[in-house]
C-alpha cells in the first residue's frame, strides 16, 4: 500500500463512522467517477486543482495524487455523515515516456462504512505507518517510535498516520478481479516502486511541501482570528476573565505551533528533545512558538492583576522584533536563496518588526493607547493575510 500524507490524515481523524447510504451497482459507482473524474484524465488539470504526488510508482497500484485543497471539507463532509463517491481525495496514475494516464481513485476512512457504498468492495486496513522524503515507508504505532532515517535509504521521516480503511475503484483502467480490487494485476508491466540512485538526496517532497503550506494559511487564519478578539476588547474595557481572552488564544496558538511546526521533531515525531538544539530550522520554529505563549502569559497575568503594565511595556515589542528578525535568516533548506519562499519570510519579519517598533514607540506617546488600540489587530491581520495567501514555490 502506498504513502499516505498526514494532510489526509488530518481530514479522517475528525471524521465519524456513521455514513450516508444510498445504494448503487457497480457499473453505476464507475460510471460516477469516471463523470467526477474526467477532468483529471490531464494530468496538469489535476495538479492545477491541488493534486499532489505522495507516492512512487507503486506495483499493481501506480502514482497516488492527493488532493491538498480538500481535507477540511472532506473532514466536514465526512462528520456529516456523507461519503462522496464524487470527490475521491487520491488519484491514481501510471507514467510511460512523460505519458501520464489516470487509473483509477482511492477512498480512505478512519474504519470501514457501514453500509458499504461500494457493492462488493472490500475495504482494506492500512496500517499506521512512518514515512520518508522518498515516498519509503515502514510500520509504527506511534510517530515517537519511526526511525528518524529510513534505515536502507537514509532519507529523513517526513510524516505518521494511524491506521485507516482504504478501497479502490478502478474506474479507467478495466481489472482482470473487478473494479474495487485492492490491486489492479494489469499494471504489472508499469513495474514497482523506483528508487532512488544510491548516495542521492530527495529534495523536500510534495507531501512536505504541502503541509507547510497548510501550516502556515492555518497559523494566519489564527493571527486573523486574534486580531477580530483584540479588536473586540480594545473597543471598550472588560472586566477580567473576559479581557484576557485573546491571551488564552495566544497560548493555545503556541502549544499548536510547537508539535506541527516540525512533525518529524518532539513531541510527535522520533526525535529527541535535545536533538531540537541541533538543528538550526527546528530550534528556530520551537524558539518562534514560545513568543504567542509569552504573548499570551503575560495578558493573562497582567489582566488578573499579578503584575504591572509598566513591567511588560517592553517585553512584548522586543519579542516582535526578535521573532520578525529571525525571519530573516529563516532558511529551509540551510542556504540563503533569494527565492519566492524568502521574500514571503522577509515580508513577514519585517511585519512583525513594525509591530514591535510601533508598540515601543506608541506606549512612549500621549495618545499611544490610542494609536496602539487600532493598529495592533491591524498588523496582526496584515501578517495573517500574508501567511494566509504562502505559497511553497
Amino acid at each position: 500500500m502506498g504513502s499516505r500524507t498526514l494532510l489526509m490524515i488530518l481530514a479522517l481523524a475528525a471524521a465519524s463512522p456513521a455514513y450516508a447510504h444510498v445504494s448503487r451497482t457497480a457499473d453505476e459507482v464507475v460510471a460516477e467517477v469516471r463523470r467526477a473524474t474526467e477532468q483529471y484524465r490531464d494530468i496538469a488539470r489535476a495538479r492545477a486543482d491541488g493534486f499532489v504526488q505522495i507516492s512512487g510508482m507503486e506495483a499493481r497500484h501506480g502514482y497516488h495524487f492527493i488532493n491538498v485543497n480538500s481535507p477540511l471539507l472532506a473532514a466536514t463532509g465526512i462528520a456529516a455523515g456523507q461519503f462522496d463517491l464524487a470527490r475521491p481525495p487520491m488519484l491514481l496514475y501510471v507514467e510511460r515516456d512523460s505519458v501520464w494516464r489516470l487509473v483509477g481513485v482511492e477512498y480512505a476512512l478512519p474504519s470501514p462504512p457501514v453500509p458499504n457504498p461500494l457493492p462488493g468492495a472490500e475495504w482494506h486496513r492500512h496500517e499506521a505507518s512512518c514515512h520518508y522524503r522518498d515516498y519509503r515507508e515502514l510500520p509504527a504505532p506511534r510517530a515517537a517510535e519511526c526511525a528518524a532515517r529510513h534505515p536502507e535509504s537514509g532519507e529523513p521521516f517526513v510524516l505518521w498516520h494511524p491506521a485507516f480503511a482504504v478501497a479502490h475503484v478502478w474506474a479507467w483502467d478495466d481489472n482482470p478481479d473487478g473494479p474495487f480490487a485492492e490491486e489492479n494485476r494489469a499494471l504489472a508491466a508499469y513495474g514497482g516502486s523506483a528508487r532512488l540512485h544510491p548516495g542521492h538526496r530527495a529534495p523536500r517532497s510534495a507531501p512536505e511541501l504541502a503541509y507547510s503550506q497548510v501550516t502556515h494559511r492555518v497559523a494566519g487564519s489564527v493571527l486573523l482570528l486574534l486580531a477580530s478578539v483584540i479588536a473586540w476588547e480594545s473597543w471598550r474595557r472588560r472586566p477580567f476573565p473576559w479581557s484576557a481572552l485573546s491571551s488564552a488564544l495566544w497560548i493555545l496558538f503556541g502549544l499548536y505551533l510547537i508539535p506541527t511546526s516540525d512533525p518529524e521533531s518532539w513531541p510527535w515525531g522520533p526525535g529527541r528533545f535535545v536533538e531540537i538544539f541541533t538543528d538550526s530550522l527546528v530550534l528556530q520554529h520551537k524558539a518562534l512558538a514560545m513568543v504567542p505563549i509569552i504573548f499570551g502569559v503575560v495578558g493573562i497575568l497582567r489582566g488578573a492583576g499579578v503584575i504591572e503594565r509598566a513591567r511588560t511595556t517592553v517585553l512584548v515589542p522586543v519579542l516582535a522584533v526578535l521573532a520578525g528578525a529571525s525571519l530573516f535568516v529563516h532558511f529551509h533548506d540551510g542556504h540563503f536563496h533569494m527565492d519566492a519562499i524568502y521574500i514571503q519570510h522577509a515580508a513577514m519579519g519585517a511585519t512583525a518588526v513594525s509591530a514591535g517598533v510601533m508598540l515601543f514607540l506608541a506606549r512612549r506617546t500621549a495618545r499611544g493607547e490610542a494609536v496602539i488600540r487600532w493598529a495592533w489587530p491591524g498588523v496582526l491581520a496584515l501578517l495573517g493575510l500574508l501567511l494566509l495567501v504562502y505559497v511553497e514555490a
